[in-house]
């Protein structure tokens, strides 16, 4: 397997903005870069005339070195003198054939349509998302999960990008699976549901490819990214917005390095990735392979802490269903 040069590794590890100064430029020319309340924040406190300087030299740093980059066309823009640059750059092709197979699910109520997690093409016709996802648009009957009454449909839409209109969606046929306790092989439930997803939809399109799954073990520091839709957390009114700037539930790049391994539960691993509440259900791509590692199920904003379902338990769970 291909590996990343150290010295790479420890300028992202290292990174530190020379002053405030450049911290303030770099905003400036980048704005799309930051989750959304640290936007308004930092133009607050400059508009301020920077009262609290070390606060923001602290906001730049933290928030400028996670960024989330918006996908369009199925494309992400790095700006050439990002620390992430190098990496992202060299892997590109990989994450870009990632990117296409992830969708956002949508809930028809009503005739309106809601945002409802984020999910991947694990097969030709199966999509992985989290069982807490599923939990909203669900409901177990007479032993079987099916779709809740009063909701017309499920869709996942590929194609829910930042200022592009063409839907891409494709229907949700049926709930495959959902770890359960007490069903599950596992002490502590793994947050997982399996979903199967129509393979041509109404306009006669086909379903992108699915994505690979990683095969050699994790090690700390290895740089993934999470591609997803973050949605607008109000419990994070300030973070929010700085680091996706005010946009949400349009898919993003999102990257990061794991930081350990087995964390809460014997099924996790802990990653720095910058998170919200979409999330959910988003593949964590090793950035080398573009394989997925896993798929996250709860994160931290404030500490830039995330936790995600290792690929080796979702093939066990796999494997249980095909006995």
């Amino acid at each position: 397997m291909k590996s990343i040069p150290e010295k790479i590794i420890n300028s992202i590890l290292n990174f530190r903005l020379k002053n405030i100064g450049e911290g303030i430029e770099k905003f400036k020319k980048n704005k799309n870069l930051f989750l959304s309340d640290s936007q308004s924040k930092i133009e607050e406190i400059i508009e301020q005339g920077l009262p609290d300087k070390e606060l923001l030299f602290e906001i730049l740093n933290h928030d400028y070195l996670r960024p989330a980059f918006v996908v369009q066309d199925h494309d992400f823009q790095i700006p050439s003198d990002h620390p992430w640059a190098p990496i992202l750059n060299t892997y590109k092709s990989n994450l870009k054939r990632a990117v296409s197979s992830v969708g956002i699910f949508e809930i028809l109520s009503n005739g309106k349509k809601y945002p409802s997690g984020t999910g991947w093409l694990l097969t030709e016709d199966l999509i992985v998302t989290n069982q807490h996802v599923t939990e909203v648009f669900c409901e177990k009957v007479h032993g079987k999960f099916q779709v809740k009454k009063g909701f017309e449909k499920i869709t996942i839409d590929f194609n829910e990008e930042f200022e592009r209109i063409h839907d891409y969606e494709f229907k949700i046929l049926e709930i495959v699976h959902v770890e359960e306790d007490g069903t599950s092989v596992y002490d502590h439930t793994p947050d997982i549901a399996i979903l199967r997803v129509e393979k041509v939809n109404e306009n006669g399109e086909h379903l992108p490819p699915p994505l690979a799954l990683y095969d050699e073990p994790l090690t700390i520091n290895q740089p993934i990214a999470i591609v997803g839709f973050p949605s607008a957390d109000y419990k994070l009114p300030l973070k929010r917005k700085r680091i996706f700037n005010n946009i949400y539930d349009v898919k993003r790049v999102q990257p990061g390095l794991i930081k350990n391994i087995k964390m809460l539960y014997e099924f996790d691993f802990k990653h720095d990735c910058a998170t919200l509440v979409g999330n959910s259900g988003s593949p964590v791509i090793d950035i080398v392979t573009g394989k997925v590692v896993g798929t996250h199920f709860a994160g931290s904003l404030n500490t830039f802490e995330g936790y995600a379902v290792r690929t080796d338990v979702l093939k066990k769970i796999l494997s249980n269903l095909s006995k």
